[in-house]
């Protein structure tokens, strides 16, 4: 798809096909559809079904094509050889392969070459989710799907549709003024993709027919930035935020319920709940009395709008103030600004005057400017294509960032990371100026600053601060799915290191100093500088090469995963890592001392393209930030309480730092600064306590109010408080008779009755279930275990490591009788209602690693009743968000499963009774189990 078209465009083919990918057997097609379409509009199809005894469940879902079916159907030779027939002539079809089965695919064209579909989505609509056919389908039509699955033909037909949205309606220059200039560059490319992409777009009324405006109505255009967004003026009057402690007008907490009977009023379908309208009580308390308030709310309790009425009441009673909201996931985020805020907005009209904005990490936006510099006249191919695909990201920034990279644009693009380092290179986290006016993340900024609500991530917010535009604005917060705030501290404030990202920087200076060192119109001390500094890279990378080595022999089991690293041992020179961290600074500081040529004024002599100049600028400031975050692991190890850690990769290495306890962070530098901060979740209590909650963040103990670290600062006043949720949980927790204990050391014992287990348990709940491993090492032992031996009429879906989880959970939703197994990202935050999910098995308890290099600090740093303490609370709050995915509505009802006898000594973790045995279920659980 990157290589040049050889021949002109006359007809073009669509093809889908169903494929088939038993265990250990190669993707095998059984379905094939295809579709003709020439330049005048007239459409021929093919179809056919193909031989093929490989299919279980899953493929049935997906196509409705039984076995017997295919028993009866042509061979793969036959259908091949008529399918290459239909489409003699065409040099390459358009199709969609949601398998990821392309060698396959590949084989029943015998030649023919593919322009993926799939590709094109992930690069023109990032923000879409299009990894199924349904997922797709809902994108055209912007309705929702019922069904899951998709004949062959309607596949074809599927992938047509597609094609005629995209570049008809997407990519539509009426609509999108930037395709314009996608148009220009993937005209320079030279591949199959761009050529294929810009005749769909030009020739489009001709294959589709003509609609009231053609995609293409103005000229292609270079000039990309032309179509950026400008960013507004701060309203410096509206940025004098009052003082803290400053007089305000309190939200009047007897009148609260108005609020939510004026809603039941004016908004279909809701109902006033006494939870909601408590906990949106103790939301307006904590914003009148200026207080830290720790408020748990279980499920169906409605906490998105219970603190979002008090908080819009507040704004409206106070113009002078402002609240910051922040969550853990997008996802909300998304439904806050666009949807929960909207209908507030509708139906309180006096809401509609406060100014709202949702602002992301920095480093999620890409820097238009840095992007500009990257550009060169010899970009070709993937790496123009790789390039065009940020500046999609810059114009969509609303819709899109940086990190909505699909695992399928990352197998095409990402080789040698060209990806990766180019994303880390234009993004606007670092070296974006408030200059840079044209810059997302500039615009962003700018509407933050002149909001009085800002919706927000956690990371974001505890970085706020640091923010010369937003500093000292948002003193009120929410910060919603708390349970996740501490690890999100953690992160935000400690230091990390990839050698790889230095060695992209670093041969890139050393390209540009080679070349200057050999110009012949360069000015010959630069030259002597530039040979210089290619030296001084030459020792960094060695030593950088050199150290990985070290690492391996330090601990091999570093090339499976993150490992700690010791202050002291006999692998590293001078026997201490300190010493080889100083040796790291002291190398790259070398080599930011030789490459100073490219700044200062003396740089405007070199024999550069301005662009390249710049670049190399901005790889010598990235280069100077790796020399910082050096210097805080340096000073990590020097301090009580820190812990770092390395992973080692085929060529690289990264290390991280942190802090085992972020008490003093969470004080010093984000409570001293804040008026209100409310923190609240589902999950936030251990055994009706909220004291080890309270403990993870810093904020005492009991009633206490908190105290903070700088004696001039007042105690500030602190409550908590759980609201019941609106309906009791109807489900019963089983550990089965038999059930082994989980420990490692009886890995292969528990393995065998899980596997044997799971298929009983999924056929006597007639599929709906949710199976939630502890790790992927989990997950793909029973993976392999289970394609192999279980052959039930009940489809089983596996997440896979660095697949998007949104189209699993559609399918699991759609298919209402199908398995769906997880790992981390299932745990929480996923939403089954109905008879989608009536039983989850929890494999093993979830446990925290004791081999992480977070509890190997804690088990040095803390005393033993701490750290078990510790280590029983983190359990406690993720096995109750597993338990918690099962009920999701007062109608919800079932039964989780949990197959480790552990939690039979460790009753303490559970969120309700323990049944023994699934012979005592309750005859309501039996009957649910349909």
């Amino acid at each position: 798809m990157f290589q040049p078209l050889m021949h002109p465009i006359g007809d073009i083919g669509f093809v889908f096909a169903h494929m088939a990918t038993p265990p250990g057997h190669a993707a095998t097609p059984y379905a094939v559809a295809a579709i003709r379409l020439s330049p005048a509009g007239v459409q021929t199809e093919y179809t056919s079904l193909i031989r093929c005894p490989l299919t279980r469940a899953r493929d049935y879902m997906h196509s409705h094509v039984s076995r017997r079916q295919l028993a009866a159907a042509p061979s793969h030779e036959q259908v091949r050889e008529e399918l290459c027939a239909f489409l003699a002539g065409l040099e390459c079809v358009l199709c969609f392969d949601p398998y990821d089965a392309a060698p396959a695919l590949k084989t029943l064209l015998d030649g023919t070459r593919v322009f993926d579909l799939g590709f094109a989505a992930d690069f023109f609509m990032p923000w879409a989710s299009t990894a199924s056919p349904r997922q797709m389908w809902e994108v055209i039509h912007g309705q929702p799907r019922d069904k899951v699955s998709f004949s062959a033909e309607e596949g074809a037909e599927l992938c047509l549709a597609f094609t005629r949205h995209l570049f008809g309606t997407v990519l539509a220059d009426s609509r999108f003024p930037g395709a314009r200039s996608l148009r220009h560059y993937l005209a320079h490319s030279d591949t199959l993709f761009g050529d294929m992409c810009r005749h769909l777009m030009h020739r489009h009324g001709d294959y589709f027919g003509g609609g009231l405006v053609p995609p293409v109505t103005a000229e292609d255009t270079a000039d990309w930035q032309q179509f950026l967004e400008q960013a507004p003026a701060v309203d410096k009057q509206a940025g004098n935020a009052p003082s803290g402690g400053q007089a305000f007008t309190p939200v009047p907490e007897k009148e609260i319920r108005q609020l939510y009977e004026q809603l039941a009023h004016t908004r279909k379908g809701y109902r006033v709940r006494e939870p909601q309208v408590a906990y949106a009580g103790h939301v307006a308390h904590a914003l009148n009395i200026n207080a830290v308030a720790c408020l748990e709310a279980g499920t169906g309790t409605g906490k998105t709008l219970g603190y979002l009425l008090p908080v819009m009441e507040f704004l409206k009673r106070n113009p002078g103030q402002r609240v910051a909201i922040a969550t853990y996931t997008k996802s909300l985020q998304n439904q806050l600004h666009g949807n929960e805020l909207e209908a507030c907005r509708a139906l309180f009209g006096q809401y509609r005057s406060i100014p709202s904005a949702l602002i992301k990490g920095k480093s999620n936006y890409v820097c238009a400017a840095k992007l500009d510099d990257v550009l060169s006249p010899d970009l070709r191919g993937p790496g123009l294509l790789a390039w065009l695909f940020f500046v999609n990201i810059c114009f969509r920034y609303r819709l899109a960032d940086c990190e909505d990279i699909s695992p399928r644009l990352r197998r095409r693009l990402d080789a040698d990371r060209q990806l990766t380092s180019l994303m880390l290179e234009v993004s606007a986290g670092s070296g974006c100026h408030a200059t840079h006016t044209r810059c997302p993340a500039q615009v962003v900024t700018a509407e933050a600053a002149n909001a009085r609500l800002v919706i927000t991530n956690h990371n974001k917010l505890i970085l706020m601060e640091k923010d010369g535009k937003l500093s000292g604005l948002f003193r009120h917060c929410i910060i919603d799915e708390a349970n996740h705030f501490e690890d999100a501290v953690r992160s935000a404030m400690s230091p990390e290191i990839a050698a790889s990202d230095v060695r992209g920087h670093v041969r890139y200076l050393r390209e540009q100093c080679r070349r200057l060192s050999v110009s012949p119109s360069a000015p010959e001390p630069d030259r002597r500088k530039a040979e210089s500094a290619v030296e001084a890279m030459g020792t960094l990378l060695r030593a950088m090469d050199d150290l990985r080595d070290k690492f391996l022999s330090m601990d091999r089991g570093a090339l499976g995963g993150a490992v700690s690293i010791p202050p002291a041992h006999s692998a590293f020179s001078g026997g201490s890592l300190a010493h080889e961290l100083k040796r790291l600074h002291a190398l790259m500081e070398s080599v930011h001392e030789h490459t100073a040529l490219f700044a200062g004024k003396e740089s405007a002599r070199l024999p550069m393209h301005y662009k390249a100049l710049s670049r190399c600028r901005t790889m010598r400031t990235l280069v100077h930030e790796s020399m910082f975050s050096l210097a805080q692991l340096r000073t990590g190890l020097d301090s009580e309480g820190t812990w770092q850690s390395v992973q080692v990769f085929p060529r690289s290495w990264t290390i991280s730092g942190g802090h085992v306890y972020v008490g003093p962070l969470v004080r010093n530098h984000i409570l001293s600064r804040r008026d209100t901060v409310v923190f609240t979740s589902a999950t936030l209590t251990h055994q009706a306590s909220f004291d080890p909650f309270r403990r993870s963040l810093g904020l005492g103990k009991g009633t206490q109010p908190v105290i903070f670290d700088n004696p001039e600062l007042p105690p500030k006043p602190c409550f908590v408080t759980r609201v019941a949720p609106p309906f009791e949980p109807d489900f019963s927790l089983v550990v089965p008779s038999g059930a082994p204990t989980a420990v490692f050391e009886h890995k292969t014992t528990w393995l065998n009755y899980a596997a044997q287990e799971i298929p009983r348990l999924i056929d006597a709940n007639h599929g709906a279930t949710l199976v939630l491993c502890a790790s992927y090492d989990d997950l793909e032992a029973l993976r392999e275990r289970l394609e192999q031996e279980y052959d039930g009429e009940y489809p089983l879906l596996f997440q896979k490591k660095g697949e998007p989880p949104a189209a699993l959970c559609d399918e699991f939703r759609a298919a209402r009788e199908s398995v769906l197994f997880g790992v981390e990202t299932f745990w929480h935050g996923v939403d089954f209602p109905g008879d989608t999910l009536t039983q989850v098995i929890i494999t093993r308890l979830p446990y925290p690693s004791p081999a992480s290099p977070l509890m190997d600090a804690r088990h040095r740093c803390l005393p033993e009743a701490a750290y078990w303490d510790r280590y029983r609370y983190e359990t406690a709050i993720k096995f109750r968000q597993g338990v918690g995915r099962l009920i999701r509505r007062e109608t919800d009802s079932g039964i989780v499963v949990v197959l480790d006898n552990r939690l039979l000594a460790n009753r303490n973790l559970a969120p309700c009774p323990i049944i023994e045995g699934l012979h005592n279920l309750p005859e309501r659980h039996r009957r649910g189990r349909r």
